[in-house]
């Protein structure tokens, strides 16, 4: 019965000490890690009061195409110091919903939760829209000064 106890003991000390040694681990060697001091990019990033819409079409690569030849004009470095950089969305009419389940199919709701937010960033008025395959009046809700047609 003395044995059983000792065992339960020295048991339930290493189980301690596995704890104990996980939370402190981490800690001491996390003094070696380091982070991005401009977050994540290498240079720092100027946002620019513009959009980029490309109509989503899920039956064609096209809109693919098109956005990946967007990056360029969305992403670029000035030479000196600094990214400027704005949006590249997807654009996607509202999705009718029929069941509950379908409701994380419709990314129309997250287009509009985003646009929300950048167009406060943006004091409620964008500087630029670019607007590839996407008809001028389904954007009609974020005003913008300039605005370019593309269509293919």
């Amino acid at each position: 019965m003395l044995y059983k106890s000792i065992v339960y003991k020295e048991i339930i000390l290493i189980i301690v000490s596995i704890i104990l040694l996980n939370s402190i681990i981490p800690a001491i060697a996390s003094k070696d890690i380091n982070g991005f001091d401009k977050g994540p990019s290498y240079k720092p990033v100027v946002p620019l009061k513009k959009v980029a819409f490309v109509d989503f079409d899920e039956n064609s690569y096209l809109d693919d195409y098109a956005y990946l030849a967007c990056v360029p004009t969305t992403v670029f470095y000035d030479g000196n110091a600094n990214l400027f950089s704005y949006p590249l969305l997807f654009y996607q009419d509202s999705y009718p919903v029929k069941e509950d389940k379908e409701r994380s199919l419709n990314a129309r709701q997250g287009l509009d939760y985003f646009m929300e937010d950048w167009m406060s960033y943006c004091n409620d008025k964008l500087d630029g829209m670019t607007l590839i395959n996407v008809p001028r009046d389904k954007v009609k809700q974020w005003p913008s000064r300039n605005i370019v047609e593309i269509k293919s």
